[in-house]
């Protein structure tokens, strides 16, 4: 028997009574290089009482064989960040194991697909999910963006990972990738979604805004479609407001110290008080005169 079990989004405390169960008599392999995830294989070997083998994507994608056979005869648990089911390896682990006729049982766990609904946007209003790279080969994440906005849907976008070296791509670097390949404009409005199910910070605002935002990762970018009533609700309580007038001046007049102002005052009345006693004296002239005429 085969088990994928999902570790979910946070750590060890996520996984279910009936996972720990299972684990507890199987032999136990973990996977932590599809996804981030914030837990320790110590504190999940001593959650299940057994060890754990932590593998990496050789092991999954190159040795599948060995690794599926092995199943035949003993009962297997694959651990992996989220759910089981997300990335496309658990998949074809899961559709090879079923060609050999060996039984496999999948135990799910929250996964960022599900969590995105934190952001108040509606699941199934979500069209094609296309990852942003590092490498900037970004022709898939234009196209999928340009279908979902011609269907009115929205997009997720997740960050590109180099988990051997504990490199995640930050949001707003994500955000300049997409700017620089004019798949989004300054104007566009777009969320940032960051450790959804941890620490969850949402925001939303134009790209220029977030551009100068900087989130904590594991984060994903969504570009929304033609948004429901009660979506632009919840989005204007995480949105990032613009800064008033009054605001602006106020901040001018704090980075001028009262020194600067008071002298520049002075010189302004300076030039005004010069025309005004001009004024003055010529209606004192014609006041005097205007009396001279009426004593007469």
């Amino acid at each position: 028997m085969l088990y994928i079990i999902g570790l979910g989004l946070n750590d060890e405390r996520d996984l279910g009574e009936r996972a720990r169960r299972i684990a507890q008599k199987a032999e136990c392999y973990c996977e932590l290089y599809t996804s981030r995830w914030f837990g320790s294989i110590p504190n999940l070997q001593a959650l299940i009482k057994n060890k754990i083998q932590l593998v990496n994507r050789a092991f999954l994608e190159e040795g599948s064989e060995r690794f599926i056979e092995s199943a035949k005869k003993r009962k297997i648990v694959l651990f992996v960040p989220g759910d089981p089911l997300a990335a496309t390896t658990h998949i074809n682990l899961m559709v090879e194991a079923k060609k050999r006729k060996i039984p496999v049982k999948i135990i799910h766990n929250s996964s960022i697909f599900s969590a995105i609904g934190e952001t108040g946007l509606q699941l199934y209003k979500f069209g094609k999910t296309s990852t942003v790279p590092f490498s900037g080969q970004t022709d898939s994440v234009k196209n999928t963006v340009k279908q979902n906005k011609k269907a009115g849907l929205h997009t997720l976008l997740l960050l590109d990972l180099q988990s051997e070296n504990s490199t995640y791509m930050h949001p707003e670097i994500g955000l300049q990738l997409l700017l620089h390949k004019k798949i989004i404009s300054r104007k566009d409005k777009v969320v940032f979604a960051s450790r959804l199910g941890k620490t969850s910070d949402i925001k939303y605002g134009t790209v220029s805004q977030l551009i100068q935002t900087k989130m904590d990762t594991p984060a994903v970018i969504i570009i929304p479609g033609k948004l429901h009533f009660a979506e632009k609700e919840f989005l204007e309580l995480v949105e990032i407001k613009k800064k008033s007038q009054i605001n602006i001046k106020k901040e001018i007049t704090k980075r001028i110290p009262k020194v600067k102002v008071r002298r520049k005052i002075k010189k302004y009345t300076r030039k005004i008080s010069k025309p005004v006693k001009r004024i003055t004296k010529k209606i004192r002239k014609v006041t005097k005169k205007k009396q001279k005429r009426r004593k007469k």
